[in-house]
């Protein structure tokens, strides 16, 4: 089990997901930290526990749900809507840009 005051950043090695039931549950060295709603392609939200929070896990979550994305054949990941705007900002410097409608984010991978 890993303690989160011991864990300054995480990187995409130390996350990993599992399947859950809307999604995916993503752990860090085996610990629950988040989920992610959605299915390959189509990210709905990224949940991250409140003592996990500010070490990367939602930027390390998108990117291996990128990652997933193309090992499943995707070619763009949308992401419904960016509710806060730490999660804004990551989408922006991940290289997402805002739909034409305004509700929602995407990006050709």
């Amino acid at each position: 089990m890993s303690d989160p005051d011991k864990i300054d950043q995480v990187s995409t090695e130390d996350v990993e997901f599992t399947e859950a039931t809307l999604g995916y549950a993503i752990l860090v060295y085996g610990t629950y930290v988040g989920a992610i709603e959605g299915f390959p392609g189509k990210l709905e939200h990224i949940e991250v526990e409140p003592h996990w929070e500010g070490k990367g896990i939602a930027r390390t979550a998108l990117q291996e749900f990128i990652s997933l994305s193309q090992d499943h054949g995707i070619s763009e990941v949308t992401v419904n809507n960016a509710v806060h705007p730490a999660m804004e900002h990551i989408l922006n410097t991940e290289g997402f840009e805002e739909t034409s409608d305004d509700v929602g984010w995407k990006i050709e991978i």
